[in-house]
């Protein structure tokens, strides 16, 4: 649970740290776009009015007429036949070459490392006029601009993941909350249960003994269908209190050297009446002499669960499988079924408490959701994990992983 709680705070870290970013830069963009066109359109505007001036009409007619223009601009005049016979600045040549207006137009242009926006258009007297400024020095002031907007962001952006931590710690808070007061009534209610399911079973025991020469056939079968629903109750009561003592930290494991081979030898042939029982087939394969530290009971609760499921799951005729293997550090215990499988989109969620894939199959089968987290939370406190691969129609196999 506790993990359940730190993924889901560390996400909404992160969607608050992206969703912040992503709108700074979406700022970034604009304030940069706005920025740059309003410098360049001012320039334009500027080389545009070294045009419209009405002596530049006359400037191809007279070469030598003087000219006013402001610092760091350019300006030729063309006649029809290509001859430019009026000009300021020496690199204009190369720039207008090829370039003949049809109407009003502007370029950018870089030219011995200097950048210009140049204007030109035709003239009504016949030929072409040009025009344009040295925009080299507004280009690094927005060069510098977005440099400076852009490490605004990075930093900004780790500002937001700081307070998008602290947020989402206050955010996630109630959920904290309710489940410790989630965690204290299961883990009360389940003491609770105990006494009067242990009593309920233990009358229904000498019931059974004292009074079955007594019973009718139907009173008969009901005192056993209660004391199998006594027996599930007492089962998911059980359930429910391990995983309120592994959320809380009071799990105990009883930890010591045993016989893994026997304990999984044992296992199968306690499932082999009921395999049969469901017209099913089980078969093993276990590596002798194999031993591990740890806790006997709870590592024989796995095994029952994941077989229990391969009874559950399987599909008519089919069969299970189990195999024990081990290396010099680690023992493997695989149990493997011929079932209906689980659709990969369901693979990550399966660990997760209450969750069903066919929860309608489920019910019918008494599960209650919760086998598989108990398998999980007892072989991680062993320090091991639980790998799953299956195809839907084909089956599934769980291999589970401990350490010696």
């Amino acid at each position: 649970m506790d993990n359940m709680i730190k993924k889901t705070k560390k996400r909404l870290m992160w969607i608050f740290a992206i969703l912040t970013m992503l709108f700074l830069l979406l700022f970034v963009v604009i304030a940069y776009i706005a920025v740059s066109n309003s410098i360049l359109s001012d320039q334009k505007e500027k080389a545009i009015e070294m045009i419209s001036n009405k002596s530049v009409s006359h400037l191809i007619h007279e070469a030598n007429e003087p000219y006013e223009r402001t610092k760091g601009s350019l300006l030729a005049v063309v006649t029809p036949t290509g001859e430019i016979v009026h000009r300021h600045g020496e690199s204009i040549d190369n720039i207008i070459k090829g370039w003949t207006p049809d109407s009003l137009e502007s370029r950018e242009i870089d030219e011995d490392n200097r950048e210009y926006l140049f204007v030109a258009k035709p003239i009504e007297a016949g030929g072409y006029v040009y025009s344009g400024v040295d925009i080299t020095q507004q280009k690094e002031v927005l060069n510098r601009l977005f440099t400076v907007l852009i490490l605004l962001t990075v930093l900004f952006t780790f500002a937001a993941m700081g307070l998008s931590f602290l947020m989402a710690g206050k955010a996630i808070g109630p959920i904290i909350n309710s489940f410790k007061r989630q965690r204290e009534f299961v883990n009360d209610a389940s003491h609770e249960l105990r006494t009067p399911l242990s009593i309920l079973s233990a009358g229904l025991e000498i019931l059974e003994e004292e009074e079955e020469n007594h019973l009718s056939e139907f009173s008969r079968q009901t005192v056993n269908d209660m004391s199998a629903e006594v027996r599930r109750m007492t089962s998911l009561v059980n359930d429910l209190l391990l995983l309120a003592r592994s959320d809380s930290g009071k799990l105990v494991l009883v930890k010591e050297k045993f016989d893994l081979s026997g304990l999984v030898s044992r296992s199968v042939r306690a499932f082999s009446k009921v395999v049969q029982d469901n017209g099913l087939s089980i078969t093993s394969e276990i590596q002798e002499n194999v031993h591990m530290s740890g806790d006997r009971e709870r590592i024989q609760q796995v095994i029952y669960l994941f077989l229990d499921n391969a009874v559950k799951y399987n599909q008519k005729n089919g069969t299970i499988h189990v195999r024990l293997t081990s290396t010099e550090k680690k023992v493997y215990i695989l149990v493997k079924d011929s079932g209906i499988g689980i659709p990969p989109e369901h693979l990550t969620k399966i660990f997760e408490r209450f969750y069903r894939v066919d929860k309608a199959r489920s019910r019918n089968l008494g599960s209650n959701g919760i086998g598989l987290s108990i398998a999980r939370f007892i072989v991680e406190a062993h320090g091991g994990n639980i790998e799953v691969n299956s195809t839907v129609g084909e089956g599934t196999s769980f291999l589970i992983v401990l350490y010696k």
